[in-house]
């Protein structure tokens, strides 16, 4: 079965020229943005936010940096990102100071990123080695989220999430070449996409558990094929609808990752960029859905709330416009 729906996501046309791609003008934004990505010093060890949206940064330039014929320009400018990234997280230092203080599996997500790039930091490695070795955490220790604290704004999976969650952390130590508690065959089965449930439309929290589920058993588009046959003509046949529902409620951000998901599951996305291109504003940035933490917004600056509200979905939308404008490259 195609994975190809084009024209179905609404009445909005899929002809968009190269040059002005979704994501070469997020791009820019998020480049206009990265002082707002620096971390705090002295970092908080309990608030994982300014972690998390820095960790988002290196994803996305992770995809981007993947394609070996995009020209030298976007080469530099995406290497430049996670390089940048890279400098944060104290060229892997941080996350070993990190795991001493909260030794919390997420973290291994966020470092797993670098090394396909070439970063490395063997105290890192050591150290998401030894969490989950002989006298490291009990797997009923290792929650796959951290505990939430007013400054932590955790996106809400579905039932399925703890699920969704865990696979995300099998994929991390499985890129980096480590052991882990976590298998990619045994959490399937018990996420929602594994069933193929008919619906007619996804809740936010259904939604986000479906694509991570994807997104985490094909490594982001690297290998699609690890997701079953069955998940992805699943996808490709109700994703346009779906998504076209969260377009007409506003919520861009879940638009995204449903088109970036029927990418990464080796399908296209052609309705997704002109969809996306008529929700960004002249500077690039694609709007969010909101921010869900009243603590952060309260004692942001407009400039800094701007940046907090519509980052994540701006990130989301460089994605799924580069899978279906270049396309995904399979490591």
């Amino acid at each position: 079965m195609a994975l190809t729906a084009p024209g179905t996501a609404g009445s909005l046309g899929s002809s968009v020229t190269e040059r002005d791609a979704v994501w070469q003008r997020g791009l820019a934004w998020v480049e206009a943005q990265l002082p707002e990505f620096i971390l705090p010093r002295p970092l908080d060890p309990d608030d994982v936010f300014p972690l998390k949206a820095l960790g988002e940064l290196a994803r996305t330039a992770d995809l981007l940096c993947r394609p070996r014929d995009l020209p030298v320009e976007m080469q530099s400018r995406a290497r430049a990102l996670l390089e940048f990234a890279w400098g944060q997280f104290g060229e892997g230092r941080l996350f070993v100071e990190l795991l001493e203080q909260r030794p919390w599996p997420v973290l291994g997500t966020m470092y797993s990123i670098f090394e396909p790039h070439g970063f490395d930091h063997q105290g890192a490695r050591q150290a998401l080695a030894r969490l989950v070795g002989p006298g490291g955490l009990t797997l009923k220790q290792m929650a796959p989220q951290p505990r939430q604290t007013p400054r932590q704004p955790l996106t809400r999976y579905g039932p399925d999430g703890a699920a969704v969650l865990a696979l995300a952390l099998a994929l991390a130590w499985r890129v980096v070449s480590l052991a882990s508690p976590w298998s990619e065959q045994r959490l399937f089965p018990h996420t929602a996409l594994a069933k193929c449930p008919r619906v007619d439309e996804l809740d936010d929290g259904q939604a986000y558990s479906l694509t991570h589920a994807v997104f985490f058993m094909t490594d982001f588009g690297s290998r699609p094929q690890d997701l079953p046959v069955s998940c992805r003509e699943y996808l490709a046949d109700n994703a346009p609808s779906w998504a076209e529902a969260f377009r007409r409620r506003s919520n861009h951000d879940l638009f995204a990752e449903l088109a970036l998901a029927c990418c990464c599951a080796g399908g296209q996305a052609a309705w997704a960029e002109a969809g996306l291109g008529a929700s960004q504003a002249q500077d690039g940035l694609v709007p969010g859905p909101g921010l869900r933490s009243p603590e952060l917004v309260a004692r942001a600056t407009p400039e800094r709330r701007r940046f907090l509200e519509n980052y994540h979905t701006t990130l989301a939308a460089i994605m799924a416009s580069f899978g279906v404008t270049v396309g995904l490259e399979r490591r």
